[in-house]
């Protein structure tokens, strides 16, 4: 699925995520980055049944393929209620552990969304270059990407 240079771990994950949502893009690929981030953030795991996440995003095609990535990363499903969505400008996530009380918010640089929306204007989800796109942000930092912030 991605170059070897980034591992075979990392390959399990983009590989199960995009099973799960049908291709491969550069939406789904912040959404699974942010979920493990999310899940490092709190120093919990995958599963943990006292981890809940509430997306904020555009809920339109392509952003809201964010939600299968923290979906994937996190098994936090709409079905189980730990997942939840709300509509917004901003792109980013909020990490609450019941269990500890924890919250850390991850954020989407404005940034990032303004350059997708613009390479992603005139292409189909399964095109080669949306595919590039996503390897792409899959290599960035999470500085460039994201903030995060405790609370």
């Amino acid at each position: 699925m991605i170059e070897p240079k980034h591992g075979r771990k990392l390959n399990v994950h983009l590989s199960k995520a995009t099973d799960l949502h049908g291709h491969f893009g550069p939406f789904l690929t912040l959404g699974l980055r942010m979920g493990l981030l999310g899940l490092r953030e709190l120093a919990t795991r995958k599963g943990d049944p006292g981890l809940q996440v509430t997306v904020s995003l555009e809920y339109a095609l392509p952003f809201s393929c964010m939600l299968d990535g923290i979906q994937s990363s996190t098994r936090c499903t709409v079905g189980n209620k730990r997942l939840r969505w709300k509509e917004s400008k901003e792109f980013g996530a909020v990490f609450l552990n019941q269990n500890s009380g924890r919250e850390v918010e991850v954020k989407i640089n404005p940034n990032v969304v303004q350059e997708l929306r613009l390479k992603l204007a005139n292409t189909k989800p399964k095109d080669e270059t949306v595919r590039q796109i996503a390897l792409e942000i899959w290599g960035r930092s999470e500085k460039e990407l994201f903030s995060v912030s405790t609370r």
